[in-house]
């Protein structure tokens, strides 16, 4: 980035830190990736100037060949990061056919060699600064001095007797003097940094919410084939990854004990339950061990190896290394999630979700359950977004460091605070930022010397296709736009979808013309369900049903709920709503809103079920029984629930018919090759219609069942192959 800028540069409410590589805003950091912020450090330099789109490129990447959208993608992702909107360009103007230019005036703070002594009195010392761009020779200011440097100052005397060279002499002299003096009592401790990054693996099957464990020679973690998930190793210098036999399926790698014998893993054999049966594996392989009768969503090793601490929904529990005596210690109106032990044991910290909102905070407790609190960063709650805040926290092995994953308008981060006792509320230190990303990155975990921390880098690469049935294999819909969740009017003329790239609500027609996007962030779309007459779109977004018009609007909010499907008749309403019962966990029951009345009633029955789909023709409703997994059918005239199908239906796939004859749906978590069947009414005969033996290629992670055309065609969104494994070196001082 040519010379090293050492001063702090300001402009408008924000100070950028060039050396600590910082932006803030009213104090508080933004996170930035590192190339946006090399991108703000060329732009402001020159400020008020048009800098060529050539500088810029070969500044942010001089030994690299990228093309010019690269460039596009970290302003717009800098624009975000100070706050411009679509219709204004506040800070940096985009000069067509040539580059950008920022917009806004940048001053650098005073320096030493900066200050030159125009006048000064016993109370203020007028200087002048000096102003980034060329855009001012310089400014009067009135800068405020200690008394203990203002007594180091001689008595103003005529300018003939007092030149301007022994007036700045003594006024450094001062100031050295004084800055001596408070070096000695507050000189900075030096900053953790990071190294440099490595790439471990590079096969794109690492499980992307996988944690990443190390025995200080290997690395552990998931690898993700189609649905299965089968426990993996490689060697920390990279390599060939190789599974490990257990005699457990599809797990979740959680924790490996200080002794780096054993790893805690969680079954995912019913992988829709909100808890899962504990066991340990060797990590030479082997075969596995349950902890007693132990369900939890996560858990942890205690640093003698002895203990267990794991959570259930908003409770947390402390119990032997067989699973036995089981102790709760604290309980959370809200989420528990990412229990972990301070080394020394006597803390435990994890991570706390709202339930209202989904946001994310990091909280600490005695492991005797007592003197429980937040960790307080002093920065602003997000809006509220599921997932959003900051999470995962892990200690160093030496207890001096506490390090986090931080989620905020979409950008992800990992934050350093040191530490120099056991609780958060005495001796956090400011957090340092460590690494940003647009991708997502899974929680870091610390190497067993505590100078590497290893994590999962994921960027989502999804395609819609087709099933040709007739030519049996899949082909790109709509231009393999990244799309989930179609739903078709039922002309059949158009088609409704969520972005995966934004989370955004689109409509078009079903050869792609006009489309036109309904919502916009930060509101998060899921299902979408036409009304008969194809004037209104329902759709799931921020925990609520909405509503919004074809030719597009102000959503309207009707209920809270998910997944909700349009009644054929246009009345009405069916949804999905999860609820807490007091035994604990999350459970989903189908309830029907009356456009009419704006009533809202559960379907009797329907306790765990899931993903309702109303039929055409009116006559039934199909869901997902995620208890007992099943396929279940719902006779209206009846008011019957009944067994359709086995097997655990993808609850978000359920698509009929158009002529009401059949169900189709997708067993996601069925091995590797996550077949697609459907069902038929008159004599409930099941058939397979594809597998991903069908997908001809060799790049894809997975993919799921996300609607069906008129003429029958069933729509999959694949994953491709993109997830791997990293460390990062660190310097810790």
């Amino acid at each position: 980035m040519g010379n090293a800028v050492k001063h702090l540069l300001e402009f408008g409410p924000f100070r950028v830190d060039p050396e600590q590589r910082v932006l803030l805003r009213d104090q508080e950091p933004i996170a930035l990736s590192p190339k946006a912020f090399d991108l703000l450090l060329a732009l402001a330099q020159r400020s008020g100037q048009v800098v060529p789109k050539d500088d810029l490129m070969n500044a942010l990447w001089p030994d690299t060949f990228v093309e010019e959208s690269n460039l596009g993608q970290h302003v717009f992702q800098l624009r975000k990061a100070l706050g411009e909107r679509a219709q204004g360009s506040s800070y940096i103007v985009t000069i067509p056919g040539r580059g950008y230019r920022f917009a806004q005036t940048v001053r650098t703070l005073p320096r030493e060699e900066d200050i030159v002594v125009e006048s000064h009195s016993r109370s203020r010392v007028v200087i002048e600064e000096k102003v980034v761009g060329g855009r001012s020779d310089g400014e009067r200011r009135e800068l405020l001095l200690p008394e203990r440097e203002l007594r180091a100052l001689p008595a103003p005397e005529p300018a003939h007797r007092w030149s301007r060279a022994r007036i700045t002499a003594l006024l450094l002299l001062g100031a050295a003097v004084g800055g001596l003096t408070a070096w000695a009592f507050f000189r900075p401790a030096p900053m953790p940094k990071v190294l440099r990054s490595v790439q471990i693996t590079h096969f794109g099957r690492v499980e992307p919410f996988s944690r990443a464990l190390t025995d200080g020679s290997r690395v552990y973690f998931a690898e993700r084939l189609g649905g299965t998930w089968n426990l993996a190793q490689i060697a920390e210098q990279g390599g060939e990854p190789s599974l490990i036999s257990s005699s457990v399926g599809s797990l979740a790698l959680l924790d490996i004990d200080r002794a780096r014998a054993r790893l805690l893993v969680a079954a995912q054999n019913a992988v829709d339950t909100p808890f899962e049966p504990l066991w340990v594996v060797p990590t030479a392989g082997g075969s596995a061990r349950r902890l007693g009768e132990v369900l939890a969503s996560d858990a942890a090793w205690a640093p003698d190896g002895q203990h267990i601490v794991y959570c259930r929904e908003g409770e947390l529990y402390v119990a032997g290394a067989d699973g036995q005596q089981p102790l709760k210690v604290f309980s959370f109106n809200g989420t528990i999630l990412f229990p972990r032990w301070s080394p020394d044991g006597k803390r435990l910290s994890f991570t706390a979700r709202d339930l209202a909102t989904g946001t994310l905070f990091l909280w600490e407790v005695g492991s005797d359950g007592q003197d429980s609190h937040p960790l307080n960063l002093g920065w602003k709650t997000p809006v509220s977004r599921w997932n959003e805040g900051e999470c995962c926290g892990n200690w160093s092995p030496d207890g001096r460091y506490f390090i986090f994953r931080s989620l905020r308008d979409g950008v992800k981060s990992f934050w350093l605070i040191r530490k120099d006792g056991s609780s958060f509320r005495k001796d956090a230190s400011s957090p340092v930022q460590l690494y940003t990303s647009p991708d997502w990155i899974s929680e870091p975990r610390f190497s067993p010397d505590g100078k590497k921390i290893f994590f999962v880098d994921y960027q989502e690469r999804r395609e819609l296709v087709r099933y040709d049935v007739g030519r049996k294999l899949f082909a790109p819909y709509l231009g393999g736009i990244p799309a989930r969740h179609l739903s078709f009017s039922r002309d059949g003329q158009w088609v409704a979808y969520k972005s995966e790239v934004d989370n955004t609500l689109w409509r078009s027609r079903v050869d792609g013309t006009q489309a036109l996007q309904l919502t916009f962030p930060p509101l998060e779309v899921l299902h979408s369900t036409w009304s008969p007459d194809g004037k209104k779109i329902a759709f799931g977004g921020g925990g609520d049903i909405c509503i919004v018009p074809f030719e597009g609007g102000n959503p309207e909010r009707l209920v809270k709920g998910s997944q909700p499907n349009w009644s054929p008749d246009g009345k009405s309403i069916l949804f999905t709503r999860w609820s807490i019962p007091a035994a604990g966990g999350r459970r989903p029951a189908i309830y029907r809103f009356d456009l009419t009345t704006r009533e809202t009633a559960v379907v009797p029955g329907s306790d765990d079920f899931e993903g309702p789909q109303w039929s055409p023709d009116g006559r039934y409703a199909a869901a997902s029984d995620k208890k007992d997994q099943k396929l279940m059918l719902f006779d209206f005239a009846r008011g019957q629930w009944s067994d359709f199908a086995d097997g655990l239906p993808y609850g978000w796939g359920i698509r009929w018919s158009a002529d009401s004859s059949y169900v189709y749906y997708q067993h996601i978590y069925d091995g590797e090759e996550q077949p697609i069947f459907r069902v038929r009414i008159r004599d409930r005969k099941v058939e397979q219609i594809t597998t991903s033996r069908q997908i001809l290629r060799a790049d894809v992670l997975s993919y799921t069942l996300t609607g069906l055309t008129p003429d029958n065609s069933p729509l999959a969104s694949l994953v491709h192959t993109n997830s791997d494994l990293y460390a990062l070196e660190l310097d810790l001082p």
